[in-house]
């Protein structure tokens, strides 16, 4: 009876110190140790180690520099002193760092830690990377192109209290993007076996991966679109989510690290609740600056510059759908004195929030006076079997002040427009009743941006979700290994992180005040 309390002390102990002697603090030697462990054994390669694992998962490895990627996972008490294990090629094989160890500044500043693997003979040198952002592997059948290739998709989760870490699946990776297809980092698009809820998003077997080459502090098209999600989406008449999101994470595809990406997803059929057997609409994108004013029709039936995004069931509904944004256009050149017809022809909350959003963002490349680009137009029906169209913003890394340019670097002009600089879309069903001085319309536009300003556009709310960007980007250390990876991208000194941005996002809201006022 007099040994069961001593018995219980000893076991609670055993369970609470399990695993102690393995954490990654144990492994770390000083210059002089590590130094001498090196000088009295032989340097090879792929002789030692298969893997590293950390708390349970196996780290992502970069063949190429030998190096290895852990994610932190968020709120893990000993995340930075995890419990470290071997995957061994021999028996007796041991691990050390390099005198440093897991700390804020280590990981803001980028700086990569020394490892080794070694036995009583040999030695292999290794590299550690900590980030505080998931990371995605890609093993890849064959050269990225644009061709979809056959593929294997693996990420680590590590946000907190997520209730799966490690994402599987097979599918295939394409090259995308129009310009930017011509930057030396290129965006994809992933199209998986199975349908999976990626970082928290929609449940979903789609994908994109962002690579934001040309913006020199990586968050406007993020920050932009989930701006749009956020605050204006589900702002219509039909109840659905009208947007698209993106979360950060880094990227190694084939076994090489290729930098800071977004994961996210495209307007579609499901986003839009289109269902073309139903014939209940039609997602259309517009994908170069072209005037509907007159609308014309191509030869084959089409309208200039647009695309047909819907997956349709017949080439007669293709030319339907064709014939129907002809009409639409067609008609508000017909009727644009006609305002019971102008509001019945488009969701007029959907409009007055998309019209202000382009000239929040100052969509350079979204709109051009008349000219529109880069957006999503979504036939819908009503329960009366009326169509209205819904608009959703695209593409948005020419905003925020940057402007395009063909002789520029990377194609794009930083900050070169000033804050004052309204971008006001001049076409459309909106803008017609503007010009027509509805009252009605004048007072919704009015009321509405009111109601942003003082909650999800106040400048608190704004500068609150930037910073939360700005800790994703820069204090992961994402930024500065982005930087060494593609030196010839757009960036800023990565000690000034986003306070140009800040700065000039605040700008924007008070002179968007002045211009209502």
């Amino acid at each position: 009876m007099a040994v069961l309390p001593l018995a219980a002390m000893v076991f609670l102990w055993l369970v609470i110190n399990a695993g102690e002697a393995d954490r990654l603090e144990n492994y770390i030697l000083d210059e002089q140790t590590y130094d001498q462990l090196m000088s009295e054994r032989q340097e090879c390669d792929g002789l030692l180690l298969k893997g590293l694992v950390f708390g349970g998962e196996d780290l992502f490895y970069d063949r190429m520099s030998h190096t290895f990627y852990y994610s932190v996972p968020e709120g893990d008490k000993q995340g930075y002193n995890p419990v470290v294990s071997l995957r061994e090629m021999g028996e007796e094989i041991k691990f050390a760092i390099y005198e440093e160890r897991i700390t804020d500044e280590l990981i803001q500043n980028g700086r990569k830690m020394a490892c080794m693997a070694y036995d009583d003979t040999n030695y292999e040198p290794y590299t550690l990377v900590v980030t505080t952002l998931p990371v995605m592997s890609i093993e890849a059948a064959g050269y990225m192109s644009d061709d979809d290739v056959e593929m294997e998709m693996t990420l680590f989760d590590n946000r907190a209290d997520v209730g799966v870490r490690v994402w599987q699946s097979k599918g295939t990776i394409a090259r995308r993007g129009r310009t930017t297809r011509s930057y030396e980092k290129t965006g994809y698009k992933l199209v998986l076996s199975d349908k999976l809820s990626l970082l928290g998003m929609r449940r979903d077997d789609d994908w994109v991966l962002y690579a934001g080459y040309n913006d020199q502090e990586k968050i406007r098209n993020v920050f932009s679109c989930n701006l749009w999600k956020n605050s204006c989406a589900k702002n219509n008449s039909f109840g659905i989510d009208n947007g698209v999101e993106y979360r950060y994470a880094e990227l190694l595809i084939n076994g090489m690290y290729e930098g800071l990406y977004a994961l996210g997803y495209r307007i579609d059929d499901k986003q839009m609740r289109v269902d073309a057997a139903a014939d209940n609409g039609c997602v259309y994108k517009k994908v170069n600056f072209y005037s509907e004013f007159p609308i014309t029709l191509t030869e084959e039936g089409t309208v200039p510059d647009y695309e047909i995004s819907s997956r349709l069931v017949s080439k007669e509904q293709e030319q339907e759908k064709w014939q129907a944004l002809y009409d639409f256009y067609d008609g508000l050149w017909q009727h644009r004195d006609d305002d019971s017809w102008l509001m019945d022809s488009i969701d007029i909350d959907n409009s007055i929030d998309m019209h202000l959003f382009l000239n929040l963002v100052q969509g350079v490349d979204n709109v051009d006076g008349p000219l529109i680009k880069n957006m999503y137009i979504t036939a819908k029906k009503t329960g009366q079997g009326k169509v209205r169209y819904l608009y959703t913003p695209w593409d948005l890394d020419i905003t925020w002040g940057n402007s395009w340019l063909f002789e520029a670097h990377n194609y794009t002009i930083p900050y070169d427009l000033a804050p004052e600089d309204q971008v006001i879309w001049e076409s459309g069903s909106l803008y017609q009743l503007l010009c027509n001085e509805n009252r009605e319309i004048m007072e919704r536009y009015r009321r509405r941006y009111q109601e942003l300003r003082a909650g999800v556009w106040s400048d608190q709310a704004i500068l609150e979700q930037l910073d939360e960007y700005e800790a994703q980007i820069f204090d992961s250390g994402a930024y500065v290994r982005e930087q060494e990876r593609w030196t010839g991208g757009s960036y800023v000194a990565a000690k000034t992180r986003l306070s140009d941005f800040k700065r000039y996002a605040l700008a924007r809201l008070a002179a968007m005040d002045r211009s209502f006022e």
